[in-house]
């Protein structure tokens, strides 16, 4: 079981998807908990939720910060990068990132 963060093709399956897994999920949780109001909308691993185009730029800031503040940390930091990646995406394309439970 994974949490797959998403954009929505137009016939609402994923167009584009990466996926966390449960421990990495932890991590990023415990990390976040300080600084991460956007992020901490995923602290139920097995609920879905959504990041609308309006708090992308917000969602970028948080991440970015983890990025900078856990720069060798080789687990969590391809999931961050690859994060920071789907959400320059979304606002590229003006659409919302859904996290959902699979």
């Amino acid at each position: 079981m994974s949490l797959d963060m998403v954009i929505l093709g137009p016939d609402g399956s994923p167009a584009r998807q990466m996926s966390i897994s449960v421990d990495d999920h932890y991590r990023l949780m415990a990390l976040a908990k300080d600084t991460g109001r956007l992020l901490m909308r995923l602290n139920n691993y097995y609920a879905d939720a959504e990041f609308r185009y309006s708090e992308l730029e917000d969602l970028a800031a948080e991440i970015a910060s983890l990025q900078i503040s856990h720069l060798h940390d080789a687990s969590l930091l391809p999931f961050l990068n690859d994060l920071s990646d789907l959400i320059a995406i979304a606002k590229q394309e003006h659409k919302p990132i859904v996290a959902i439970a699979d």
